[in-house]
């Protein structure tokens, strides 16, 4: 009976015994793998730089931050982090319909839309201005335009609207609309009915032009090169309104229309779903051009300058076109391959107000700020 009754036991001490080995072995495995393999720079599921190896020093922290450093450098190198990262937004979208991440909010029929606190409430109708706000942005804007005015230098102003705006229709339904006017209308209306400041508004055109065509990516916070080139059109005539002598030289410059279906972009490209959720997207080719690069030897850092949000200039050198400078966000990324036709020399500026000393070094014509509809929450400043 004694030895019936310890068979199962130590069968049950086996079997036990052998979990753990195995999943130490596991552990120890995947760290190593871990520590050899290199995923490279760029964390491809998040579209993101990974955490680089701290070095540690009194100058940097102390021990404190390398180990916070230290802990970041660890999850960011963990062995299959792209596979478990992919896998888990597949079974949180594909399966549970929600988001894999508090970044992204996953729409209707295949759109996403990017979690912007402001971007959202704006959608919503809960972030509106008040009346002094709404003053603010028209005295400041009215100062810019003067500052720039005393030195021969035209002013416009850019309105992108939010995604969430144009393709509303794709929003959530746990996200309710209050119905009211929102920041960048408000704004727009405001400026129309008190102040003389040059303003494009790209909220109605894009609106009407979705009727016929998809202006946004489906997988992007962004307009796609249809959207880009109806902005650029807009922005172009309001440039020929400020500048009339250049008016017959500016011309949109011709482009066709190919289309393909390829991988999905920035926001399921966060998540690890670039595969899963393509999309066909409307891609124009410029017939002619001949804008280039005018940045000397910095040129061959171009990619590296771009991702670091550096200044950028471009332009068609020697034509007889203005010059220009344009402070803008991500939107404008899109809108270089065109406005670049158009000046001799046009300097884009990631900045979200419009900054003295760069426009007293450039002495452009025209001085263009773009603002996504999700930065004006942000209340604008004067020129420093």
């Amino acid at each position: 009976m004694t030895e019936t009754k310890t068979q199962p036991s130590r069968a049950k001490s086996i079997e036990t015994s052998t979990t753990i080995v195995l999943f130490l072995f596991a552990l120890v495995a995947w760290s190593t793998l871990s520590l050899v393999l290199d995923p490279g720079p760029i964390a491809k599921s998040e579209n993101r730089y990974l955490a680089t190896m701290p070095s540690y020093g009194a100058d940097g922290g102390g021990l404190v931050e390398y180990v916070r450093g230290l802990e970041g450098y660890l999850d960011d190198h963990l062995a299959f982090r792209d596979f478990m990262i992919s896998l888990h937004a597949r079974v949180k979208v594909g399966w549970l319909g929600a988001s894999p991440s508090e970044k992204l909010i996953v729409g209707k029929e295949g759109w996403f839309f990017v979690n912007d606190p402001t971007a959202v409430a704006q959608y919503r109708g809960i972030a509106r201005f008040d009346a002094e706000q709404l003053e603010t942005w028209r005295q400041v804007l009215e100062e810019r335009r003067d500052w720039l005015a005393a030195r021969g230098v035209a002013f416009i102003l850019v309105l992108a609207p939010n995604k969430h705006q144009i393709y509303s229709e794709y929003m959530p339904d746990h996200l309710p609309r209050v119905g009211v006017e929102e920041q960048h209308a408000q704004l727009a209306k405001y400026l129309k009915e008190h102040s003389t400041v040059q303003v494009v508004d790209l909220m109605p055109v894009m609106l009407e032009a979705k009727q016929k065509e998809r202006v946004y990516h489906k997988t992007d916070t962004h307009w796609n090169d249809v959207g880009a080139y109806l902005a650029y059109r807009q922005i172009l005539a309001a440039v020929a309104v400020v500048l009339p002598q250049f008016a017959d030289n500016l011309q949109p410059v011709k482009v066709k229309l190919n289309r393909y279906v390829g991988r999905g972009i920035g926001l399921t490209s966060m998540v690890g779903l670039s595969d899963v959720y393509r999309e066909e997207i409307p891609q124009l080719i410029k017939l002619d051009p001949r804008s280039k690069i005018l940045m000397g030897k910095k040129t061959k850092h171009y990619a590296q300058l771009e991702r670091e949000q550096k200044p950028l200039a471009h332009g068609v050198p020697g034509a007889a076109l203005p010059r220009a400078v344009i402070f803008r966000d991500s939107f404008s990324n899109s809108l270089i391959p065109y406005l670049s036709e158009n000046f001799s020399r046009v300097l884009y500026v990631w900045a979200r107000d419009v900054e003295g000393r760069i426009v007293e070094r450039e002495q452009p014509d025209v001085v263009i700020q773009q603002i996504a509809g999700r930065i004006l929450d942000r209340a604008p400043v004067g020129i420093r």
